[in-house]
């Protein structure tokens, strides 16, 4: 089975919940752009507490369904996609991200975690997104 990415720009919100019981509500801002050799991914988060975290990922095309994730020039990872389904993994340093995407209709489900949060704690989020998204055609 071959995979396909849903491109677009996305807007939706998302709750976090880390290993001391805390959680909390996120607006999130989010593209998917195709590119020459796979996709990049950027996204900003502004949280409750006025803080905002913003990030972008390159994924370059391994095969038809795996591919590698850079940042900065520099490789922190991998993923795969699977029809509506994609998911990625990275290492900072010893944190370990991973985060997958659902793939439902105008809508993007997107579940994640990390093995520690800025308070040392491990963390999990669950956002939904909403768009006009195209589908790129199944690469294989």
């Amino acid at each position: 089975m071959s995979g396909s990415v849903c491109i677009g720009m996305y807007e939706g919100t998302g709750t976090w919940h880390d290993g001391a019981g805390k959680t909390a509500a996120y607006r999130i801002q989010q593209s998917i752009q195709a590119t020459a050799d796979g996709f990049d991914v950027s996204f900003r988060h502004d949280f409750e507490d006025g803080a905002v975290v913003e990030a972008r990922f390159s994924m370059t095309w391994m095969t038809p369904n795996l591919f590698r994730v850079d940042t900065a020039g520099a490789e922190v990872g991998n993923g795969y996609v699977f029809g509506d389904l994609s998911h990625y993994h990275m290492k900072f340093g010893d944190k370990f991200v991973e985060v997958s995407y659902l793939s439902k209709g105008d809508a993007l489900e997107v579940f994640g975690s990390s093995s520690t949060n800025a308070e040392g704690q491990y963390i999990a989020w669950k956002e939904t997104l909403r768009t006009k998204a195209e589908r790129v055609a199944d690469r294989a």
